[in-house]
């Protein structure tokens, strides 16, 4: 059914779980993914130089942003060679990741994307305004989102039952 599956990438644990689910999809159906990280821009301004001091603020941001983003396509490509699932890698810049994850989709030909949801709600859902929505709405590909479920320690449950 699937043949090339997007996976966005923000580095974050909920990624890293939407990633693995992907990697599953991918080697059920025989499919092959891109594992995609976008560093947003502009990293820094003008400002964030005054306030750190330092002339080159900028390019020493990009260089550790463009580091951590191959370091989380790393992880994904790891995991996709373990489970036998062949997996390209992007790492592009971007105003809108959004939009970027999008547009990436459709040059790449993808026929899914499976991406995390933070699981936000209520004001903080309106107010943050997911990427992962603006990529729902934004594309015209099916997007199959990986929400984590949460798992409660007990500690939580106390206090939880105590409230």
């Amino acid at each position: 059914m699937y043949k090339h599956i997007l996976v966005p990438t923000d580095g974050s644990h909920l990624s890293e779980e939407a990633a693995a689910a992907a990697i599953r999809i991918a080697a059920s159906f025989g499919a092959r993914i891109t594992a995609l990280h976008v560093v947003p821009e502009p990293a820094g301004t003008g400002l964030d130089a005054w306030t750190h001091d330092d002339a080159r603020f900028e390019e020493h941001l990009e260089k550790v942003l463009e580091s951590r983003g191959e370091q989380y396509l790393s992880n994904i490509r790891d995991m996709a060679r373990f489970a036998g699932v062949a997996c390209d890698c992007a790492l592009v810049r971007g105003e809108s990741p959004s939009a970027e994850i999008v547009v990436q989709a459709r040059d790449r030909r993808c026929d899914l994307i499976v991406m995390a949801s933070h699981g936000r709600s209520g004001a903080d859902a309106v107010i943050l305004a997911s990427e992962t929505v603006k990529v729902m709405t934004l594309g015209d590909l099916p997007v199959l989102v990986h929400r984590a479920v949460r798992r409660t320690t007990r500690a939580a449950q106390a206090v939880a039952a105590a409230g």
